[in-house]
């Protein structure tokens, strides 16, 4: 039903929509483009599926859920279109059922770019389809625990929201497969609980952790005295504190985790963040506890780790997550760590009949093993979380940006290869958080940026690289307010849009630069609050955790209007916006009035039409509030405006863009995706077309291109915007609409194939929309002079399409067993000009002019391109009479035996003229050559030596060269002469031996019309 819904929409024009939204079906044929790169992100949670060995899920931080079936040689994302939120952080297959799956959604780990969730799904299909079974409130789902025997029975550790209280967090019980839920253990409405496990030898007993943890937009908080470890023996109806038993330890409790062991009844195994924290195991069912490991690798970052797995046949193995994972053999008292593809490890599934086959779960995806550890699966998948996105001014355009615990990436944005992969991209400068830019009149060198106010510069061209912090005090562990310049975890670094030697860096002050770093000078005051309360050291009350996530009363994005240089926009992250109209002189607070405290200020984009204009994306979810703001100033700043209709009640903005060719026409990246505007942010609509619901961090036009940094799914591409850019002025009159397209180019790229990587498409993009269904359809491109130089068929159901076409002559035309040398025909590429798309519905006709430009990395002449033109058509002409002239005589000849037979007495004459007709013949084509490789035994002649000049003044863009012309002259003369040679043939020669053969009895012949 889903299915047949989803095509019956497809089909069909006229939706219900809100007032001033534009009918997406016209502009329904416009997909996004996955590029990748396939390298994998966070993951948080994995399970392997009891009695199918090969089958694996996979949740992701912003890429929903993938499954494999072949180990993890290949993955599928099989949540899109199903789930709300883009994030799933707990995943549990029933036992008794293993087609039974349940997930939920948001992260546990509280990093400082924590994703929320929207409840609990579940599956019946092993993921086919999903079904929303409630919690929605819930925002973070920590763990799941399914009954060994009921598949409707369920417990759900929910953490709740991370940056407020709220009442829906705690444990709750299903006993209806989530018709109805119960909680049944809460204990405030700032502290959720983390963790949940079944004692698998007593499904009557649970074990659950709740913990004091939430963030602010300046701290983390990791402890307190709702930290607790529970113990139910009444199926989770009931719970007791285990958190103050002997051998637990004293003091604030902070993160914890907990793993009762299958393989021997009462060993339970712990990790408690504490003061005197450490691995801490019971033998009598968590009545008392023996502390076996207190080392800090084990229980570093306590907010992003603190887990702990007992293994299922071995009561004294069990893991221990962190950095690295660990694994001990003797009950927790030594460990020996290993690496399962990446660092940073978060979950791990041990097949309890089957040790040896098992997944782990970390910063770069999941991996599985079906050899207990030795080997692990590759984790190369789409789901980096990507920051920010740039792009450079190579030919094709490069991407860059920064992987969230990875490296930078700089990758083509198309290939001449079937797709996109490895070859096409590199790390570039920079780290995991930053900005990264290219320099806009050298592509090669490149600034990127890392956590800790780190700056690099590296260029490609030389292979060099240099640090160029703008203030290089290293602020690593300490608060924000003990350093002098608060440089925030992902800093701006902005290139000055009037001055490629100009850069731009943010602190709580801006700095300028205008020698690549070499030196910086401060061209503003403080232009935050800096208020002293955030400020302080983040983390704790346990362990602290200062990364510079924290650090807060910074300045979070700037730009540099491109109509006016020295007009820059500042924005803070604690609520604050300035501009400055001199280069930094005067600044200006230009706070939009009842902003709301602590309003993060994530992206300005001065307008790229109007100077006194500027948007501004303001994301507040940091302080509970996930309503999406987008502001517009008309006035410099004096007055704003909220542009908010029709983004959906939760979709915070974290970025929003004008299309520098559409004015009015506003693109914004939410956490569930990417919205458009077509009247100036009056009215907001979905702009998903292909990419799944995911975190957007960055959106860039470059060109005729929208560009994507997901937090979740890697890159994203929106090609060719014409649609979008039309779509609000199209009247729907007659049966269809031909959008004027964006200047085409000859320029050719890789053929368009599906999946991650896939080129777009080459040539001439015609845009259309049909209104009605129709009979016939077609698209015809003319030149001038009204010849026809492209042609493609059309869509005939209702619906935007789009089609491709090329344009071109046609090259010389051959003969049957013509055999060349390094000379194939080829249709002659159209020069650039100007030329006429008609598209034809049932005899209605659409006309729209079309621009075609060359092939920009040659950088020839209008002039040069024409010449070259010229010169291909004119050479096709010189083959076209040689060949023929070789199809004439080959009919002459054929004739002429005819008439041997016939005329037996002239057939001595008819002998001595088809001798003089080959040997004319082979001055023009070698008859000898019948197979691809006699050329080497026989010398070609003019009709292939001129097919092999086209395809020298084809080869690339360029004016002919002048020894191109000489040649052609040469051969030109000789074919002239051979030719007059066949003409004298084919006249009073002709007539001779016809007479002969009329005298012989037979037939005269004619001169064939030949090829």
């Amino acid at each position: 039903m889903r299915l047949a819904f989803l095509l019956i929409a497809a089909m069909t024009l006229g939706p219900t929509l809100s007032q001033g939204q534009t009918d997406p079906a016209l502009y329904g044929a416009l997909k996004w483009r996955n590029l990748g790169p396939e390298r994998g992100g966070r993951s948080l949670a994995c399970s392997g599926v009891p009695g199918s060995p090969d089958e694996f899920y996979m949740g992701t931080c912003g890429g929903g859920l993938w499954k494999t079936t072949n180990a993890g040689e290949d993955w599928t994302p099989i949540s899109d279109g199903w789930l709300g939120t883009g994030t799933v952080g707990a995943i549990a297959v029933a036992p008794s059922q293993p087609r039974t799956v349940y997930i939920g959604t948001g992260e546990r780990d509280l990093r400082g770019n924590v994703s929320h969730g929207d409840g609990v799904y579940r599956t019946d299909d092993g993921g086919k389809t999903w079904k929303h079974i409630g919690l929605r409130e819930s925002q973070n789902v920590s763990r799941i625990a399914v009954h060994p025997h009921d598949p409707d029975t369920v417990w759900v550790a929910v953490l709740g929201h991370v940056y407020g209280p709220n009442p829906e967090r705690g444990v709750f019980k299903t006993t209806d497969g989530g018709k109805t839920w119960k909680r049944t253990l809460f204990v405030g409405d700032r502290a959720g609980a983390v963790h949940i496990a079944l004692d698998p030898n007593d499904p009557t007993v649970l074990y659950a952790a709740t913990w004091d943890g939430w963030r602010t937009p300046w701290s983390l908080n990791s402890g307190g005295p709702n930290s607790k470890l529970w113990k139910s023996t009444d199926g989770g109806e009931t719970w007791s504190d285990l958190s103050r038993n002997p051998g637990m330890p004293t003091g604030t409790l902070g993160k914890i985790g907990v793993s009762p062991s299958p393989a021997k009844k009462g060993r339970v195994y712990a990790i408690v963040e504490a003061a005197e924290g450490g691995v801490f195991v019971s033998d009598d069912a968590g009545a008392t506890w023996t502390k076996v490991d207190s080392a800090n690798d084990r229980r570093q970052r306590a907010f992003y780790y603190t887990h702990i797995y007992a293994h299922p046949k071995d009561a004294d193995t069990v893991y221990v997550l962190n950095v690295a994972a660990y694994k001990s053999t003797n009950g927790g008292k030594s460990f020996t760590p290993f690496m399962a593809g990446h660092s940073d490890n978060h979950d791990i599934w041990v097949d309890p009949s089957d040790p040896q086959r098992l997944a782990v779960s970390n910063d770069g995806g999941t991996s599985v093993s079906i050899n207990g550890g030795r080997n692990w699966s590759d984790q190369d998948y789409a789901t980096g979380q990507i920051y920010h996105v740039s792009t450079d001014t190579a030919i094709p355009y490069r991407i860059l940006g920064a992987q969230q615990d990875n490296s930078t990436i700089r990758i083509a944005s198309r290939n001449r290869s079937a797709r996109i992969g490895e070859e096409d991209w590199t790390s570039t400068a920079g780290g995991e958080s930053g900005y990264v830019v290219a320099k806009p009149d050298n592509p090669d060198i490149v600034l990127g940026g890392n956590y800790g106010g780190d700056l690099s510069l590296l260029d490609h061209g030389k292979g060099v690289s240099r640090s160029i912090d703008p203030w290089p005090d290293n602020p690593m562990g300490s608060g924000a307010g003990e350093n002098k310049e608060r440089f925030q975890w992902t800093f701006p670094i902005v290139f000055s849009p009037h001055d490629p030697n100009i850069v731009y860096s943010c602190s709580q002050h801006v700095w300028r630069s205008k020698n690549l770093g070499a030196s910086w000078e401060r061209i503003s005051p403080d232009l935050t609050r800096a208020d002293p309360s955030t400020l302080l050291s983040s983390g704790g009350p346990i362990t602290k955790d200062n990364t510079s996530v924290e650090y807060y009363a910074t300045v979070f994005t700037l730009a540099e209007s491109r109509l006016q240089p020295g007009l820059l926009w500042a924005g803070s992250d604690d609520g604050r916006v300035h501009v400055t109209r001199d280069g930094g002189k005067r600044w200006e607070e230009v706070t939009p009035a009842g902003f709301g405290e602590w309003s993060l200020v994530s992206m300005v984009e001065p307008s790229p039409h109007a100077a006194g204009t500027c948007y501004l994306a303001v994301d507040r979810h940091e302080v509970d509030d996930f309503a999406p703001y987008v502001y517009k100033t008309t006035d410099f700043g004096k007055t704003w405006r909220r542009l908010d209709a029709g983004l959906p009640s939760e979709a915070f903005v974290r970025v929003v863009r004008e299309d520098p060719q559409a004015p009015g026409v506003l693109y914004c990246g939410t956490e569930v995706g990417v919205f458009v505007s077509l009247d100036a942010g009056h009215t907001w609509q979905k702009l998903n077309n292909g990419m799944p619901v995911v975190p957007v961090h960055d959106l860039v036009v470059k060109d005729n291109d929208l560009v994507a940094a997901t937090h979740g799914r890697s890159f994203f591409v929106l090609d060719r915007l014409s649609p979008l850019r039309q779509a609000a002025g199209v009247a729907k009159s007659g049966k269809a609409h031909l959008y004027r397209p964006e200047p085409g180019s000859t320029l050719t790229w890789g053929p368009v194939s599906p999946g991650i990587g896939a080129n777009p498409p080459s040539g001439i993009v015609l845009d259309y929309v049909l209104f009605e269904k129709a009979e016939k359809a077609e698209i015809v491109v003319t030149d001038g002079a009204g010849t026809v130089v492209g042609r493609s068929r059309a869509e005939t159901v209702p619906g935007q399409a789009r089609a491709t076409v090329r344009l071109s002559y046609p090259g010389y035309r051959g003969f049957p067993g013509m055999v060349f040398w390094a000379a194939g025909s080829r249709p002659i590429k159209a020069p650039p000009g100007t030329y006429q798309a008609t598209l034809t519905v049932d005899g209605e006709e659409h006309t729209v002019p079309l621009d075609l430009q060359g092939d920009p990395r040659y950088g020839s002449s209008v002039a040069d391109l024409r010449a070259q033109f010229q010169l291909s058509m004119e050479i096709v002409a010189q083959v076209n009479l040689a060949n023929g002239m070789v199809v004439k005589l080959k009919d002459l000849s054929a004739m002429l035996k005819a008439q041997r037979e016939a005329a037996p007495a002239a057939t001595a004459t008819i002998d001595t003229y088809m001798l003089e007709v080959a040997k004319a013949s082979d001055v023009i084509y070698q008859s000898k050559s019948v197979s691809s490789q006699d050329p080497l035994n026989y010398p070609i002649r003019l009709n292939n030596k001129l097919a092999a000049l086209l395809g020298v003044v084809q080869s690339g863009e360029w004016a002919p060269t002048r020894q191109s012309y000489e040649v052609f002259e040469d051969l030109s003369a000789q074919l002239k002469a051979a030719l007059a040679t066949c003409e004298i043939l084919l006249g009073a020669k002709l007539d001779e031996v016809n007479k002969a053969i009329v005298a012989a009895g037979g037939k005269a012949v004619s001169v064939p019309v030949g090829g």
